[in-house]
């Protein structure tokens, strides 16, 4: 049965790159998606959040909100209302070995890692709790700064393929090294970055505490920078 899926799946992907709907396509399968997982967050993201919190702290880690999650905590005092995932960053240095198994074993079920082929370095871990993902990005130091790994879609082909093949492009999100503190999240205390308002400029430019649909972070001034390194996903 899986292997009949993955050869429709491929056959209306040629289809859809043919006729030049796949960008298309692919958007509107992610948007609704995203509202599926958005009420998903809602109902159980919080109960998520406390057992990453535990179980990656009990790994001697202070995992801490980042991205969206970040922005909602600050700005919205909560989680962003259309937000799919929960997003948290780790420091890749004090990541242990057994992080995945680790994890998998508090339930937490591995789905996907992203990694930069020429340093070997890991971007990003997703995990799946209660059918919410979990992003764990992890956090490089570079001088007085430090910086996650975004991926980017390919230039001109679609994910299977580009990861079979090239890779992926991906960015540098910059933002400055900070301590970190835990604060008062929706009646949980979890960590967030001391330099918060500093983190939230470099990612998201100066005009973070005001929503804006479709940001884009090459419309804004921020601290992220474009690089040569392309990137893969592994999977199970």
């Amino acid at each position: 049965m899986g292997n009949f899926k993955n050869k429709m799946r491929d056959i209306l992907v040629k289809i859809a790159l043919k006729l030049g709907i796949y960008k298309r396509l692919i958007e509107l399968i992610n948007k609704v998606k995203f509202k599926v997982q958005a009420r998903r967050m809602k109902k159980n993201g919080l109960k998520m959040l406390s057992e990453a919190d535990k179980v990656l702290s009990n790994m001697g880690l202070k995992p801490f909100l980042t991205y969206g999650a970040l922005l909602g905590a600050y700005r919205d005092h909560g989680f962003i209302s259309y937000d799919p995932d929960i997003d948290l960053g780790i420091l890749a240095d004090e990541a242990p070995k057994d992080m995945r198994e680790r994890m998998e074993h508090a339930g937490f079920k591995f789905y996907k890692q992203i990694y930069v082929a020429s340093t070997k370095q890991i971007a990003e871990e997703t995990y799946i709790y209660n059918k919410i993902h979990l992003d764990i990005f992890h956090y490089h130091r570079e001088g007085d700064d430090l910086y996650s790994i975004i991926q980017r879609a390919h230039e001109t082909k679609e994910w299977k393929e580009a990861n079979a093949t090239d890779g992926f492009p991906c960015d540098r999100s910059y933002v400055p090294f900070t301590e970190f503190e835990r604060r008062d999240f929706l009646g949980l205390k979890i960590y967030m970055p001391v330099k918060t308002d500093e983190w939230l400029r470099a990612i998201y430019s100066d005009s973070y505490m005001t929503p804006i649909k479709n940001w884009n972070a090459k419309d804004y001034k921020t601290r992220i920078v474009h690089t040569k390194d392309r990137t893969y996903r592994k999977y199970d």
